[in-house]
């Protein structure tokens, strides 16, 4: 290879890949994806990258200092009669209640306000946040953009052969290196990525049967949700509140992608392209830590794909949800591990690790005692993946863990697996298997089936008929409850109340599992 060649191979990781999104979910979130040129660089340096983001949206990180009606006003000031600035969230609600219980500063500290910019009848031009967000910024707030997260199950994720809308998404085809980078359909070998969803059939037990998870270890999984299935009858948490209000989002029976698994291509009934993607979450962890307890927050939809505020609000109040347990304020036990299994490539990598909303939370996880696990991603990049990215210093007194994916046997890491030095750890995520919602049987048929006549009936394999209640999959989506249940398992126990106590347990049970990510 020569010099030139080996120059282009370089320039080529230094830019971020850019993740398809079905038509589904550009319609949704009224996806946009930003221009490089129109966005100035770094502080790194750096030129900005390409990046999917909510159209309408600006994100104002949470401040002690500042109050999120201030936030309003200064940007309403700011757009003028251009835009009517809705409040979609902030933290505001049970404050008083947070004053009194000492809490108030902490929270704020870190809950952001997401606003929304209507466009007016004196410019009914549909709005596009990222110029809103420059000139916030130029005027002195820190605003930033809603990102669109998209999961990290391999092949099946985001559009990926099977996703409805594939061939509409917001930049396909026309996304930085896609079709071109390594790993995808051209790279080192699609075929050779591993399994993609499918079938199995598994004879083992439920590991938590006849545990006591009384004072086991606390994980909260942030996914598409918890579907039916017998392990999770016990110890698990679908509905976790705050305040009598619902942490995550919450769907109707026919939009529960846990559920019936059909809400996006409801003509032909087929299975959305992430049905299940929570449940195998959940059922990695319920292997690696039969005596943890799990929390379900769902934020993500069927397609794979996650609106940054709808995080950024589930992390909010499970925070909260945190420091109240501590405190001794509810029944419920504090959160020892978080997993990840959805990111995002930023326009900025210095500028989230250092100014943004998801930073902020985050590293406050870790200073209260909470490990933070992310996976890594899927695309065959060094490029980092947010929020694993953070993992190279963004994280808080307890580290955050960034998760790539090993492949059977040797542990060697999957072809598709992001890699780089922000890369802490790496698990065995290609080809598992996990726990799938018994209630999916969508209208994929056995292409191939006989009554059998005097013989016994026969078939091949239905490919969406999940009703054994397991599943193969692959993707770092995979590798981050592997690692989440290693640590709860080192952990032994819930880490209590204090501080203190829960960083030092944390960190070490952390860095027993890490090792050395080489």
């Amino acid at each position: 290879m020569n010099d030139g060649a080996r120059a282009d191979s370089s320039t080529a990781q230094s830019v971020s890949p850019v993740v398809p999104i079905p038509a589904s979910a550009a319609a949704r979130f009224s996806a946009r994806l930003l221009d490089p040129d129109q966005w100035p660089v770094g502080d790194d340096g750096r030129p900005a990258s390409p990046t999917l983001y909510v159209g309408d949206r600006i994100v104002v990180p949470g401040s002690s200092e500042r109050s999120a009606d201030s936030a309003v006003k200064l940007v309403q000031e700011l757009v003028g009669d251009r835009a009517r600035v809705v409040v979609v969230r902030s933290q505001t609600t049970g404050e008083r209640n947070y004053r009194e219980l000492g809490l108030d500063e902490r929270i704020r500290a870190v809950a952001p306000t997401v606003l929304r910019l209507v466009p007016t009848s004196a410019d009914p031009r549909p709005v596009d946040a990222a110029q809103w967000v420059l000139r916030a910024r130029d005027a002195g707030i820190p605003a930033g953009l809603s990102h669109i997260m998209t999961v990290a199950g391999y092949l099946q994720g985001v559009g990926y052969l099977q996703g409805v809308g594939y061939l509409q998404g917001v930049g396909y085809l026309q996304g930085v290196g896609y079709l071109q980078g390594v790993g995808y359909l051209q790279g080192v070998g699609a075929e050779a990525a591993g399994a993609s969803r499918a079938p199995v059939s598994w004879a083992a037990p439920d590991p938590a049967d006849g545990v006591d998870n009384s004072d086991g270890p606390v994980v909260a999984l942030l996914d598409t949700g918890i579907g039916e299935h017998t392990w999770f009858t016990h110890s698990t948490d679908r509905n976790p509140s705050l305040g009598g209000q619902p942490i995550g989002l919450r769907f109707a029976p026919a939009d529960d992608t846990e559920q019936s698994g059909v809400t996006l291509d409801r003509v032909n009934g087929t299975l959305d392209p992430l049905a299940g993607h929570g449940t195998f979450v959940a059922g990695i962890v319920r292997q690696h830590c039969p005596t943890a307890s799990l929390i379900s927050a769902p934020v993500m939809y069927g397609d794979g794909t996650a609106d940054e505020t709808d995080l950024l609000a589930a992390l909010t109040d499970l925070y909260v949800y945190h420091l109240l347990a501590c405190g001794g304020h509810t029944d419920a036990r504090p959160i020892d591990v978080l997993s990840l299994s959805m990111g995002y490539y930023a326009e900025s990598p210095d500028a989230v690790v250092h100014g943004s909303a998801l930073a902020a939370i985050l590293k406050a996880f870790g200073d209260a005692g909470v490990s933070v696990v992310a996976a890594a991603g899927n695309d065959a990049t060094t490029t980092p993946f947010f929020p694993a990215g953070l993992a190279a210093g963004g994280g808080g007194s307890v580290p955050l863990a960034a998760v790539g994916a090993t492949d059977p046997g040797q542990a060697l890491v999957s072809v598709y697996s992001n890699t780089g030095s922000w890369v802490t750890a790496y698990r065995a995520a290609t080809n598992v298997v996990s726990t799938m919602p018994i209630t999916f049987n969508a209208a994929a048929r056995a292409t191939l089936s006989t009554n059998g006549g005097s013989l016994p009936a026969r078939a091949s394999v239905d490919m969406d008929d999940y009703s054994a209640g397991f599943g193969i999959w692959s993707g770092t989506s995979f590798a981050a409850p592997a690692l989440a249940g290693d640590i709860a398992a080192a952990l032994g126990s819930n880490a209590g109340p204090d501080d203190d106590s829960r960083r030092h347990r944390l960190t070490a049970a952390v860095q027993s599992c890490l090792g050395d990510p080489s």
